[in-house]
């Protein structure tokens, strides 16, 4: 298995929005990719902070991978490389475990990373564009994350993107004194969005809550003291908002500057845009009384919660190792199997795949690796 990845670590918050795909722009993708590999097996994670690409090919992909995103991204090679992180073989393997076991993640442990990881196998479980290995890969890796969250503290005081928000919403309120405060949330029957609507709820935080909701859209169910409102007339209700939240997968901007501009009161605003691609225009900021905060303004207050989380994290790298170690056993066992299988018919009364099996429990993964390469280098000879 081969990966390249874009994520928070390296990339810009603008440049990997370039990299971020919608369920369509996957679709496209795999399409062009099809056209290049043949029934190409292949998982796409996107997510508000990473961009990856799993693909299961005995050949050496990435060229092939970079020139797709060139053309998604319209950025150059040499661009793409600056940024992106190449995986292949084991440390794909131990990437994808650490990723949805939320080690890799911009707020250690957070839980979403586990549901979005878990979508992305199912779309493209769904879509018959997996195969053994990525299947096997993926389910264990979900097995481990939830290994990790039963067994550790890691995620038991995770801070959410949500309880970030409701933080810095909380905190402009009380700055500013504003006495009857008004918030308008864009995306709200989304997971970020309902996560907030909720976490404001449960700290009974006073303030008047407004969601948008797009007319041919109904579905959705909010909290009885929640207003709806229509998308198309968001700007209408700008002028009595004090803070806006968007948080939704649009390709456009939900929030632009012109539109801004032209309806913001003189009071002063906050701005918070959870959405990747960008929801809210970056001019916002620009205007006055206008202040935005984006994904990237938490990496700091993440930080210093992750380093309380460090026992956690040792805890969680351990299960990791000790589950690696047999998913690497079970692949080296699958892809020799064929030779296991040939072998076995030289003995009579003897299954040499019954006791390599057996071995694959009870040896470490170097022994048991030195005796699959044996196997497979000896041909037809008898051990």
């Amino acid at each position: 298995m081969q990966c390249i990845s874009v994520n928070f670590k390296n990339t810009p918050e603008n440049i990997r929005n370039k990299f971020a795909f919608t369920n369509s722009e996957k679709e496209l993708f795999i399409s062009e990719l099809n056209k290049l590999l043949k029934s190409a097996k292949c998982i796409i994670l996107s997510t508000c902070n990473r961009c990856e690409i799993y693909i299961e090919n005995p050949k050496n992909v990435f060229s092939i991978l970079e020139n797709l995103l060139k053309e998604k991204t319209k950025l150059s090679l040499s661009e793409i490389r600056k940024y992106a992180r190449y995986y292949e073989n084991k440390s794909a393997i131990e990437h994808i475990f650490k990723v949805t076991s939320g080690l890799e993640s911009m707020i250690v442990g957070e839980n979403e990373i586990l549901s979005q990881v878990k979508q992305a196998y199912f779309d493209s479980l769904n879509n018959k564009r997996t195969s053994y290995e990525l299947n096997t890969i993926f389910l264990s890796a979900l097995s481990c994350a939830k290994k990790i969250k039963t067994e550790t503290e890691i995620s038991k005081s995770a801070i959410s993107f949500a309880t970030l928000t409701c933080n810095e919403i909380k905190k402009f309120i009380q700055e500013n004194a504003i006495s009857n405060p008004k918030l308008l949330i864009i995306g709200a029957s989304g997971k970020t969005g309902s996560a907030i609507i909720q976490n404001l709820l449960n700290k009974k935080i006073k303030i008047k809550i407004y969601a948008t909701q797009r007319i041919h859209n109904k579905t959705a169910n909010y909290p009885k003291n929640i207003e709806i409102i229509d998308y198309n007339k968001r700007y209408e209700y700008l002028k009595q908002m004090d803070i806006v939240v968007s948080a939704t997968k649009s390709p456009h901007y939900t929030m632009n500057y012109d539109d801004t501009i032209s309806n913001t009161p003189s009071k002063k605003m906050l701005f918070i845009d959870l959405a990747s691609p960008f929801d809210i225009d970056r001019e916002i900021s620009k205007i006055t009384n206008c202040s935005l905060i984006t994904i990237d303004y938490f990496k700091k207050i993440a930080k210093n919660n992750n380093i309380k989380k460090e026992k956690a994290v040792k805890t969680a790298v351990n299960i990791v190792n000790s589950e690696l170690q047999k998913i690497y056993k079970n692949i080296i066992y699958h892809n020799a199997l064929g030779k296991i299988k040939e072998k076995s018919k030289n003995y009579k009364n003897f299954s040499l795949e019954t006791v390599l099996y057996f071995l694959k429990d009870k040896l470490d993964l170097s022994s048991f690796e030195k005796i699959i390469n044996t196997i497979n280098q000896e041909g037809n000879k008898t051990i």
